[in-house]
């Protein structure tokens, strides 16, 4: 069923299946709430899952670029909180969507029960220095070209030629100046002070194989957060785990939040 959340006087859309725990899924800088399509499917019996476009993506409005930033995705998850009367939840974001529940506890802790991180980081080294070619690149490729050339790096070599479809279609639907702020707001934040002071439980996945986030940055989450096991690995996974190896990731996912 979507739905809406006012949020800043746009619309952000999102998905809500299921019932029981809360569990609201946050998506990276170049896809959609489209890439927890799984998740829902296969989670939403035993949870209450709830995927959002964040501002300038998938089914939300599209505002200025000058309203993208991370405090402001962070606003749109508490907006759909508010609309979906969720008074706390798990946030289960992938890279960018890691930074964004980062920024949510920073913000708002009591509104978190637990953190799931997929392929994310607290800090990307040289990520804001990158910026400025990470821009250039943008708009001497355009969008179409760019997402051509990134979507197959998303996942392990080889990967069905649906998946890397997939994955191209949601770029494709980013508009090129969403994308480029949005890119700024994915490699300039600096949560490393904050790490320690999260006290809710906090899993971290990692794919086998992402090239995109190494893995270091996993490590550095998961020994920095207090309450965090070692770093999950999904098998034969790239930096979308919960796309290319959704059994994997979902049994993950499920083990941790039915822990006590």
């Amino acid at each position: 069923m979507a739905n809406t959340a006012a949020s800043d006087g746009l619309n952000i859309a999102y998905s809500d299946r299921g019932s029981g725990l809360p569990v609201i899924f946050l998506h990276g800088v170049g896809a959609t709430s489209a890439c927890w399509s799984e998740q829902l499917e296969s989670l939403s019996g035993a949870f209450r899952c709830v995927a959002l476009d964040y501002r300038g993506y998938g089914k939300s409005d599209v505002p200025e670029p000058s309203a993208i930033s991370r405090e402001a995705y962070a606003r749109d998850v508490a907006s759909v909180m508010d609309a979906a009367s969720i008074e706390s939840a798990v946030l289960c974001g992938n890279s960018l969507g890691g930074v964004v529940a980062l920024e949510v506890y920073r913000t708002i802790p009591e509104r978190v029960r637990k953190l799931v991180l997929v392929d994310s980081f607290a800090y990307y080294p040289g990520g804001a220095e990158s910026i400025p070619d990470r821009l250039s690149t943008l708009d001497e490729l355009g969008i179409e070209q760019f997402a051509t050339t990134r979507a197959p790096r998303l996942f392990v070599p080889g990967a069905p030629e649906s998946l890397i479809a997939r994955a191209l279609t949601d770029m494709l639907s980013i508009p090129l100046a969403i994308y480029k702020a949005s890119t700024n707001a994915t490699w300039s934040g600096d949560y490393r002070a904050l790490l320690p002071r999260i006290d809710v439980d906090t899993l971290v996945v990692w794919g086998e194989f992402d090239t995109v986030t190494p893995r270091p940055l996993s490590d550095e989450l998961a020994e920095r957060i207090p309450k965090c096991g070692p770093v999950a690995v999904v098998p034969g996974a790239g930096h979308l785990p919960q796309m290319e190896n959704p059994a994997a990731f979902d049994t993950l996912l499920t083990d941790f939040l039915t822990q006590r």
